[in-house]
């Protein structure tokens, strides 16, 4: 699954996330920075979709931001970088 895909996909909780060995990242429309969040500071019962709604970016300060699940990439094992 790639970045792009996993914008669409399910919407699991912050705990399936460790389980299914994806992480946690903010992706902001508005000036398209994306960046990895630590999980543990979020309610583990907490679906990834409703943690966009609390958030804003650290850059722009747009609300206008996806919390998203991220997988690495299954061609080569890295996780997609960090952009700003």
């Amino acid at each position: 699954m790639s970045l792009l895909t996993s914008i669409e996909a399910d919407d699991p909780t912050v705990e399936a996330l460790s389980k299914s060995d994806r992480r946690l990242a903010i992706l902001c429309d508005c000036c398209g920075r994306f960046r990895y969040m630590n999980a543990s500071r979020f309610s583990g019962d907490k679906k990834v979709s409703a943690l966009s709604k609390t958030l804003t970016c650290g850059t722009c300060g747009s609300s206008d931001v996806n919390a998203i699940a991220v997988s690495r990439n299954p061609g080569n094992g890295y996780w997609p970088a960090e952009c700003s």
